[in-house]
């Protein structure tokens, strides 16, 4: 679905799992929320959510809308291919337990104490001249070339390397680690066919391999590492730390992939929206003081790393006068609700003078908003003002860019990034 008639698009025309339409989708976010805030979709079912206000009301009440959408298949057996998933971890590595982000309470709140404990906000400062120093050294490694692919050469290594060393990562194994992130990432997608889907699973398999020996030491030798941490730190309700299963899921789920594709996601698309606005660029560069926090604010905004997650709801329920039956699968559209007329004044430009620009979905709402919100946020902080200080001007390298997102229906990734520019005199 491309068109450059927005007028010419109806709800009819939507299909979230068009790879064409993930590439550019904000088209067919408005006619949801303009014709269709609920939207049935026929493929699957589930319902999709659009509006700011609709979006932020399933978000932030957790007893309507659980987290925990297993429960739609309690008493059914698990289809032929998600068994085969279920086999290949069982036969091979570990089952993935759920995570903190497909629990509900009392369970979530007493395992997210222990995080909120590991992020807590000394830690994450403590970390700010590691990551003020990485972006730095980052840039130097290209600056003198006038030229690097942003996303293997930036973005990906940034958040990588930083959480990498938080979970007691080599950093000589970046890259293969990057490789079973993007198992993962590509596994989630809903866009696989099954044998390519079972394909990801023995790569995320590769991991867990590699993480249980540093599971099995720390249990050992405690560090002052954030896996340290999730590995020994006792849930007092359960009476026990996180086992292996539990671990092994947290690892790919809620640290490596939500701690390092996200952020990757958001500083590729800063760059992109930097250069396609000239006058953002400049205004940054001349105050970044004032400008970087709505700047990155901004970003996190329009392009949404993560587009949606799942929610079900536990009782029948009515949005927007649309009834929805108990133990419906709802899929919660971030992007679409971050640029919602009915929510900021003119959503598809970049404001650096917007009031409450904080104010976005980017990181959800209520109990289950993004525990890694502060970090993300340091590591674009830094990222860009790394970028203002270090280049005077940036542009696209002619005729090396097709612009292309990964298909996912979940997140928003793009593949390539490359550009051209002239370092700032004083590097």
């Amino acid at each position: 679905m491309a068109t450059s008639d927005q007028e010419s698009l109806t709800v009819n025309d939507v299909n979230l799992f068009d790879p064409q339409v993930q590439q550019c989708p904000f088209d067919a976010y408005r006619v949801l929320r303009d014709e269709a805030p609920v939207y049935q979709c026929p493929a699957t079912g589930m319902y999709v959510i659009s509006r700011f206000d609709d979006v932020k009301r399933v978000l932030t009440d957790p007893v309507t809308f659980t987290n925990q959408t297993a429960r739609l298949n309690a008493n059914a057996k698990p289809s032929e291919r998600q068994q085969k998933v279920n086999d290949l971890f069982k036969s091979e590595g570990w089952l993935p337990a759920p995570t903190l982000a497909g629990r509900d309470d009392p369970n979530h709140k007493q395992m997210r104490a222990m995080f909120n404990d590991a992020f807590r906000p000394k830690k994450i400062q403590a970390m700010d001249p590691e990551v003020h120093d990485l972006a730095y050294s980052l840039i130097d490694d290209f600056i003198d070339d006038g030229h690097c692919e942003f996303v293997s050469q930036f973005a990906v290594p940034l958040p990588l390397v930083i959480i990498g060393r938080q979970m007691g990562a080599d950093p000589k194994d970046i890259w293969k680690i990057k490789d079973w992130t993007n198992a993962f990432f590509h596994r989630i997608s809903m866009m696989l066919a099954e044998e390519d889907e079972l394909g990801t699973v023995r790569k995320e398999i590769e991991a867990q391999h590699y993480f249980q020996p540093i599971f099995e030491r720390l249990r050992e030798q405690p560090n002052d590492t954030l896996l340290s941490e999730l590995v020994n730190s006792v849930i007092e309700e359960w009476g026990r730390p996180l086992n292996d299963n539990e671990l092994h899921a947290e690892m790919m789920a809620d640290t490596f992939v939500g701690g390092s594709e996200t952020s990757t996601n958001a500083l590729s698309a800063g760059v992109k929206l930097l250069i396609e606005n000239p006058n953002v660029w400049d205004k940054l560069k001349s105050n970044p003081d004032r400008y970087m926090k709505n700047f990155c604010e901004e970003v996190l905004r329009l392009e949404s790393p993560v587009q949606s997650l799942m929610r079900a709801t536990a009782v029948d329920v009515e949005i927007a006068g649309t009834q929805i039956p108990a133990n419906s699968l709802i899929n919660v559209r971030y992007a679409a609700a971050n640029r919602d007329e009915r929510k900021f004044d003119n959503p598809d430009e970049i404001n650096l003078e917007r009031k409450g620009a904080g104010g976005h979905m980017a990181f959800g709402s209520g109990v289950h908003h993004c525990l890694g919100a502060p970090l993300a946020r340091r590591e674009l902080h830094w990222s860009f003002t790394a970028l203002t200080e270090k280049i005077d001007e940036m542009r696209f390298a002619d005729g090396k860019n097709d612009f292309t997102y990964h298909p996912h229906y979940l997140l928003r990734s793009l593949k390539q990034l490359h550009i051209e520019f002239t370092p700032a005199t004083s590097t």
